[in-house]
């Protein structure tokens, strides 16, 4: 099980996660989407580096275990957020 789960923390994909939690629970997964594409697409155009080199032209791809990171908190946040909207409305 582990070896499943190890990407979860290499980098900084914690954070990619508790970010996207608090993105999707307060904005939702559309939010947390965009977030993370573009953050992802900043990272892959200039490499991580202010006015470095591009990251395409050396071959640095797009960051897909971030991504996915970002969308699971996200999807988890706006889930929560449904499920106690939910129950507000169970309780009128």
């Amino acid at each position: 099980m582990k070896k499943y789960f190890k990407w979860l923390t290499e980098s900084n994909r914690p954070k990619h996660i508790l970010v996207g939690f608090f993105i999707g629970l307060t904005l939702g997964v559309v939010a947390a989407f965009v977030a993370a594409t573009s953050a992802e697409m900043k990272d892959w155009l200039w490499n991580g580096k202010r006015g470095g080199t591009f990251g395409w032209i050396k071959g640095n791809g797009f960051d897909w275990l971030d991504f996915i990171a970002t969308m699971i908190g996200g999807i988890a946040g706006a889930l929560f957020r449904y499920l106690v909207l939910w129950h507000v409305h169970l309780m009128k």
